[in-house]
């Protein structure tokens, strides 16, 4: 940079940087969530259209791709605190939160699993976000399950941004929350046994 003035080099350099930090964030800026969702549901879809027959005879085929398409953008420690209760979900121990994760997954499979194969045949709309979800944390996205002209199903997603992605941690459809839902199904079990007879519970709904 001979003949440059040191005033333009620090310009020229600071520019640089701040370039360098602009295209950083955008590189590192999470995605769009309405397109994220519809994705997943075409991907999904689409796999149950392909594979209908096979998976009318072996439903548990459905699981592996629901696994790799659908469970990386759910994030079930969430969804964990809220089924248990959060004062039950800190004083568990690290194995007993595992183990009901995973077993919590496998339940939330079965019954997603069963809802994609009654609208394999139905079109999904999501519509667009009004607001600006690139300085939120908590968004919903709106999406409708069509049923023929005249009848359609509500289907809200509520989803958190955790290290920057997106991924979903409660289901409304017509209004009515999943976890809620789960939440009044096992409270009694919480309350009579707490985290680990809650385990055991959904292990054995999980082997039917």
């Amino acid at each position: 940079m001979r003949g440059i003035s040191r005033q333009l080099k620090n310009s020229i350099i600071l520019g640089s940087i701040l370039f360098l930090l602009s295209s950083s964030n955008v590189a590192l800026s999470a995605e769009d969530p309405v397109k994220m969702l519809k994705d997943i549901t075409q991907h999904v879809l689409t796999e149950l259209k392909v594979n209908y027959q096979e998976i009318k005879h072996e439903p548990e085929k459905v699981y592996s791709f629901v696994n790799s398409l659908v469970l990386p953008h759910v994030d079930f420690v969430e969804m964990a605190r809220w089924v248990v209760g959060r004062n039950v979900w800190h004083k568990a121990s690290n194995e007993a939160r595992k183990a009901f994760i995973e077993e919590f997954k496998m339940f939330i499979t079965k019954n997603y699993t069963k809802l994609l194969l009654k609208c394999i045949h139905e079109e999904i709309e999501f519509f667009p976000l009004r607001e600006d979800w690139k300085n939120q944390r908590h968004i919903q996205v709106s999406s409708f399950i069509k049923k023929g002209n005249y009848s359609s199903t509500r289907m809200d997603y509520q989803l958190i941004l955790q290290d920057n992605k997106w991924k979903v941690y409660d289901i409304l459809i017509e209004g009515a929350s999943l976890l809620e839902g789960y939440q009044a199904q096992f409270s009694e079990d919480v309350q009579r046994g707490g985290i680990d007879t809650l385990i055991e519970k959904i292990r054995k709904q999980n082997a039917r």
